[in-house]
């Protein structure tokens, strides 16, 4: 078992220069934030802050930089005005419910997109958005985060290392303590119990977030760990990336007592008898407030190749912690907005 520091940021080339901006939606939040800060901190770039609050990013923007500037949203089928549009190299979407119009806007306007969504029905609407008709100017990425991202990467290794695979199974240990956003914690509430498709060797199957189990052996402190399946939309991307048979994505968090409550709230329909909105801003509040575990998450891919030989490859972390680059990464050269952690990765050949 060997361990390697890395850092995941894209060399500070590769962002826009001094006489460009950023757009970010949704840069006052906790994702958004992070991806603010980051590229104020690694580039000479302008940040474009929106969002359905004006008040909020302004207010957010006071806080920390003269080159972040609140900007307002539109409402209606364009949420992005044309003016506003015109003064980005690239725009940052991290409000999911806005991903399939300004993906649109972008890919007319030749803007550069990425896109942090990770519900595989989103990321395929921008995908069918970017292949619509007419001449290509601008690129868009999507898949960026932790998962997906780092689980797609890692599967990406493994594959490289064993060569066509037959099954990936994806562990994603998120800390309990960590400041998840409101809408981080929303989106996970409401897919608690969810109904989703996977595809197996046996073919498409229907299975539900957090009903089935898996027992998965994670690098120390953590030791085994029971993680339920979860719809996070790597599973779905990686069969048509990669070619492969089967993939599945399990969630669990570092702390146990969280990671039972997840499973009984979903056996048990809480999210049918309570508002999802009371109980996301309950668990902000208690997370905040309450020691409910550590800040750090775990991603580990377990991959079994075509002929039988497994491997595992686990990258763990703290995401927004600003750290020296040591590596520079194996995917497409462009922009990349930064995951901003540190991270130990530890290959472990099974």
């Amino acid at each position: 078992m060997r361990s390697i520091d890395i850092m995941t940021n894209m060399a500070t080339s590769a962002l826009p220069g001094a006489d460009q901006a950023v757009l970010i939606i949704g840069g006052y939040g906790a994702v958004g934030g992070g991806i603010v800060r980051t590229l104020l901190r690694d580039s000479h770039c302008a940040v474009l802050v929106a969002g359905s609050n004006l008040g909020r990013a302004r207010a957010f923007c006071q806080d920390i930089d003269a080159r972040a500037a609140a900007v307002a949203l539109a409402e209606g089928d364009l949420p992005v005005p044309d003016a506003l549009l015109h003064r980005a190299a690239v725009v940052v979407n991290c409000v999911e419910n806005l991903s399939p119009r300004i993906a649109m806007q972008c890919r007319a306007a030749g803007i550069h997109y990425v896109d942090v969504s990770a519900t595989a029905a989103v990321l395929d609407a921008v995908q069918a958005q970017w292949a619509g008709r007419g001449p290509l100017r601008s690129s868009a990425i999507l898949s960026v985060g932790v998962a997906p991202g780092i689980t797609n990467l890692l599967a990406r290794q493994a594959r490289d290392l064993l060569g066509p695979l037959r099954h990936v199974d994806i562990t994603v240990l998120l800390g309990a303590g960590e400041v998840h956003g409101l809408a981080a914690i929303r989106w996970t509430l409401d897919q608690l119990g969810a109904a989703f498709t996977v595809k197996t060797q046996a073919g498409r199957q229907t299975v539900r977030a957090f009903g089935d189990a898996r027992t998965a052996r994670l690098p120390s402190p953590h030791g085994e760990r029971v993680a339920y399946r979860f719809d996070f939309s790597d599973q779905h991307t990686l069969p048509r990336t990669l070619t492969l048979p089967s993939a599945a994505t399990w969630l669990c968090f570092d702390s146990r007592p969280v990671t039972w409550a997840f499973a009984w709230m979903a056996r048990l329909g809480i999210t049918r008898r309570v508002s999802v909105d009371i109980l996301a801003k309950w668990l902000v509040w208690a997370g905040a407030h309450v020691p409910l575990g550590g800040a750090r998450f775990l991603v580990q891919v377990d991959a079994i190749g075509q002929a039988g030989d497994r491997t595992s490859w686990a990258v763990e972390g703290t995401v927004k912690r600003p750290v020296r680059q040591r590596w520079r990464p194996w995917w497409p050269a462009g922009f990349w907005p930064a995951l901003c952690l540190q991270a130990s990765i530890t290959s472990r050949r099974c």
